[in-house]
C-alpha cells in the first residue's frame, strides 16, 4: 500500500464547509466556527441508536478502527455529530500540537464526547528527517499540549504521512505510546467524492485501521455510509490497541496495533 503523499491544502470558508457538509448529511445541524470549541453532539435518532444496539451477533466478524488525522479543524464538531448520528460510533482522532494548541476546548470536546484522541506530532512534518532530538520533541510537545487540554497524554501515535524509522518508534515508546499507522487508506485527501471514500474504506478487514483526515465535508458526508457498510458486513467500530503480533500495515512495513471492542 503507498504512503499517503504530501498534498497542498486549501482552507475553506466555513460556510461553504457547512453547506457542503448539511447537503451531504442532512442530519448535521450545524457546523462549529473557526474560533469556538466542538459542541456537545446531539443524541442521534432513535433508530440510529437501535440499529446501532441491536443483536447478539452484531460484531460477529470483527472490529475496524476509524481513525482521522490532523485536527482539531473547524469542522471536527460537524465530524462529531455525524459519527453519533451514525448510531453513536466511537473514533479515534490523530491531533497536531500546533491545532490543539490553538483550540484546547474542541480536544476536551473530543474526549467527552467518548472518542480517543491520540497524537500526530506538533507540526506536521517528515519525521524521519528531522533528526534527534526534534523528532522526540515534536511528540513531547503535543503529548503535553493533549494533556493540559484532555486531562491525560495520549498512548497512540501516528507518524505524518506514515513515516517513521525505529528511532521514531522508540521515542514514542519512551513517552509511553504505541505507533499506529493503517491498514486501508480511504485517499480522501486527493480530494475525491464520498462514495469513492466509502469504498476504499470498506475494503478493511476484520482488525483493521481505517485512515480517514478532518477538515474534507467528502469525508464527513461518508461517515454514515462507511458504518453502514461495515454493520452489513457484521463489524462494528472498536478502538485501537497494542497488539503482540506484527500486523502488515502496507507491504513493507508493519506495526503493532489492531482494532478491539471499546
Amino acid at each position: 500500500m503507498a504512503v499517503k503523499r504530501s498534498v497542498p491544502r486549501r482552507r475553506i470558508g466555513t460556510a461553504l464547509i457547512c453547506a457542503g457538509i448539511l447537503a451531504a448529511v442532512p442530519s448535521l445541524s450545524a457546523c462549529a466556527s473557526s474560533d469556538k470549541a466542538a459542541d456537545t453532539p446531539k443524541p442521534p435518532p432513535a433508530s440510529a441508536a437501535a440499529a446501532a444496539t441491536a443483536g447478539p451477533d452484531r460484531c460477529a466478524a470483527g472490529y475496524v478502527a476509524l481513525t482521522f488525522d490532523d485536527g482539531p479543524t473547524p469542522m471536527t464538531s460537524a465530524y462529531v455529530q455525524a459519527l453519533a448520528a451514525a448510531g453513536n460510533t466511537r473514533a479515534t482522532f490523530f491531533l497536531t500540537g500546533a491545532h490543539a494548541e490553538k483550540d484546547p476546548g474542541t480536544v476536551r470536546a473530543l474526549v467527552e464526547a467518548g472518542h480517543a484522541v491520540g497524537n500526530h506530532s506538533y507540526s506536521h512534518p517528515y519525521l524521519d528527517q528531522e533528526g534527534e532530538p526534534k523528532a522526540f520533541n515534536e511528540l513531547l510537545g503535543t503529548n503535553q499540549i493533549v494533556k493540559s487540554a484532555a486531562g491525560s497524554a495520549p498512548t497512540l501515535f501516528r507518524p505524518p504521512f506514515g513515516r517513521t524509522n525505529a528511532q521514531i518508534r522508540d521515542d514514542a515508546r519512551r513517552l509511553g505510546m504505541t505507533e499506529v499507522l493503517w491498514t486501508t487508506d480511504s485517499s480522501d485527501y486527493k480530494g475525491i467524492p464520498a462514495d469513492e471514500i466509502t469504498r476504499n474504506a470498506l475494503a478493511v478487514q476484520p482488525g483493521g485501521v481505517i485512515l480517514l483526515h478532518e477538515g474534507y465535508p467528502a469525508t464527513a458526508a461518508a461517515i454514515p455510509a462507511i458504518v453502514k457498510g461495515l454493520a452489513d458486513r457484521g463489524l462494528c467500530t472498536g478502538k485501537v490497541v497494542p497488539s503482540s503480533t506484527t500486523i502488515e500495515a502496507w507491504p513493507g512495513q508493519t506495526h503493532n496495533a489492531v482494532a478491539a471492542p471499546w
